[in-house]
């Protein structure tokens, strides 16, 4: 079991993780306070001239998906806490326990809900910038094999950790 202990990778992996925690949250702040600055400041806000007459209407939905944007970012932080735990769990030498198999399985509907949410939130900012008049835009936002692929294998994972998990008990109980 002290053999997780000394495994570089751990450290590397925490500190990565780390970094995208530091992101999100500066990235939330950022975003909660864009939020209501819109409505009250429209285009002034962000010091650009030809966006200062934007209609109330249209700060309005601004900061709606300011805020959709923000509850994605909590999402994905709450993606990244699940999955330091796990690592931590992995440095104490005891990955296989239920509680990783509940983090697995929260980890795969987070990001499922990301990539669902994704969608009209992107096209949300699409709507928002051809009413505003700037370029007709694209969305680069939902499904791909990737993202299906990795909802897939966090389920399983899931799965393999509770079997894992009780495997373990049961022998426990035997000895």
């Amino acid at each position: 079991m002290t053999s997780f202990k000394k495994d570089p990778l751990l450290p590397l992996a925490e500190a990565i993780i780390w970094f995208m925690l530091g992101i999100i949250a500066f990235a939330g702040v950022v975003v909660l306070i864009c939020a209501p600055a819109v409505v009250i400041f429209g285009g002034e806000f962000v010091n650009a001239l030809e966006l200062e007459d934007l209609p109330m209407t249209l700060r309005i939905w601004i900061a709606i998906m300011l805020l959709a944007v923000a509850g994605l970012l909590y999402l994905g932080w709450r993606f990244f806490r699940a999955m330091q735990a796990i690592v931590r769990s992995v440095g104490y030498g005891d990955p296989f326990i239920s509680e990783n198999a509940d983090r697995l399985t929260e980890m795969a509907w987070l990001f499922l809900a990301l990539n669902v949410l994704s969608v009209p939130v992107a096209a949300l900012g699409i709507y928002i910038a051809r009413t505003a008049g700037e370029a007709p835009g694209t969305m680069d936002a939902g499904f791909d094999l990737g993202n299906l692929l990795t909802i897939l294998i966090l389920f399983i994972l899931a799965r393999v950790f509770r079997k894992g998990t009780a495997m373990r008990e049961d022998l426990e109980g035997t000895v």
